[in-house]
This record gives C-alpha cells, sequence and structure tokens, in this order.
C-alpha cells in the first residue's frame, strides 16, 4: 500500500508572489501598531506575526520606516474603497457629501483599528532631520477628487461659485477634525455628529 501523508507535499503550496508578501508584512505592522502603538511596533513584533524571517523582510523592504510608510498608503488605499463601495457618487453632490460624512463617521466605529493605526504612522513618522515623512502635500489625490466632485456641483448648480480648491482643503479639514473628535468621544452618536459637521459644509458650499 502506498504510503501517503497529512501534510500538503511542497510541490501542492502554491509560493506566495513578492506582492503578496509585501502585503502581509505591511498588514502585521498595521495589526502591530494598532495594538501597541508606534513606538513599541517591533520588526520582531511585525515579522513573528506576518510569519516571516527578518531576512525576508529585508529583501522586501529597506527598514522599519519603508514598511510604515507603506503602511500608510496601504490603510488610506483601504479605507477609501471601502467609503467608494457603499456611497454612490453620481448622486446629487449635497447628497455624496453627507454620504461622505456619515460613513466615514461610522468608520470611526467599524474600522478603529485601521485609522489608530494611520493616526499613530502619520503622527510619528519622520525624516532623518525630525520632520513628518506624511503631510499634506500627501493630500494631493484626495483634494483632486474633492474638486471634481464639487465641480460637478457648480456645474449643476447645487453648488456655489467659488474657488474649487479652497472648498476641497476645507472639505478635508471638517472630515478630519470629524474623525479625531469621534475617536476622543466614543460614545458620541456618529451619524448625529455628521449630520451637523454636513451641514455646516453645505451652509457655507451650497448654493442659495
Amino acid at each position: 500500500m502506498p504510503h501517503t501523508s497529512d501534510h500538503p507535499s511542497t510541490s501542492a503550496r502554491r509560493r506566495r508572489t513578492p506582492d503578496e508578501r509585501r502585503e502581509e508584512i505591511v498588514e502585521a505592522a498595521t495589526a502591530v501598531v494598532a495594538e501597541v502603538g508606534y513606538a513599541n511596533a517591533t520588526l520582531t513584533e511585525i515579522t513573528r506575526r506576518a510569519g516571516v524571517s527578518k531576512g525576508l523582510l529585508w529583501h522586501y523592504f529597506s527598514d522599519r520606516d519603508e514598511v510604515m510608510q507603506h503602511a500608510v498608503g496601504h490603510l488610506a488605499g483601504r479605507l477609501r474603497a471601502a467609503l467608494v463601495s457603499d456611497v454612490d457618487v453620481s448622486a446629487p453632490v449635497p447628497d455624496v457629501v453627507r454620504a461622505v460624512f456619515a460613513r466615514t463617521a461610522l468608520f470611526t466605529r467599524t474600522h478603529r483599528q485601521e485609522l489608530r493605526a494611520l493616526d499613530e504612522i502619520v503622527h510619528n513618522l519622520r525624516t532623518s532631520e525630525g520632520r513628518r515623512r506624511v503631510t499634506l502635500l500627501d493630500y494631493e489625490d484626495v483634494y483632486a477628487d474633492h474638486v471634481a466632485l464639487l465641480g460637478r456641483g457648480q456645474r449643476d448648480g447645487t453648488i456655489r461659485a467659488g474657488d474649487l480648491r479652497t472648498f476641497a482643503v476645507g472639505y478635508q479639514a471638517l472630515i478630519d477634525g470629524m474623525i479625531a473628535h469621534l475617536q476622543a468621544h466614543p460614545d458620541a452618536d456618529p451619524l448625529t455628529y455628521a449630520d451637523g459637521v454636513a451641514e455646516l459644509f453645505l451652509h457655507g458650499a451650497a448654493s442659495r
């Protein structure tokens, strides 16, 4: 009778691609930062969580800072994808604005780990001169999306005339402030707060 094994053969195991390995390491870094904070997120714990050796990590990333830099992009992309999947961006612009505020407010309850990790990395990742690596310049893609949305509102008459860049920056500032407030006040009702902030923005930006 031929010998059989309970373990899958080496040939049956699919080797992970470099992109999959990088994602696993970044996911591990995100989880560790969310749990113990940026300062305590050691490479030893990140590699242990990812199930890789430090030698393999160095194959994909030059240092801890590069891991964290990739984590920022990964987290921001994940949150934006989740937001877009739940918001009908073809709806009238004021409705989209209200929906974005509401969905983002709910993220402070449904995506706490991701938001905490993103906040920790953004505020602690520094250059060799001690400056923050992630700055307002990294918002350019976000501002561009806001300008496109609010520009559509100007064209259909639901958003008043004005400088779109100014509107976009103010819009994002209110979103960021709302997130910070709701994170600091876990007992607050996110939807009620989001509705108030959305109306504040629209009172200034909506066509009257």
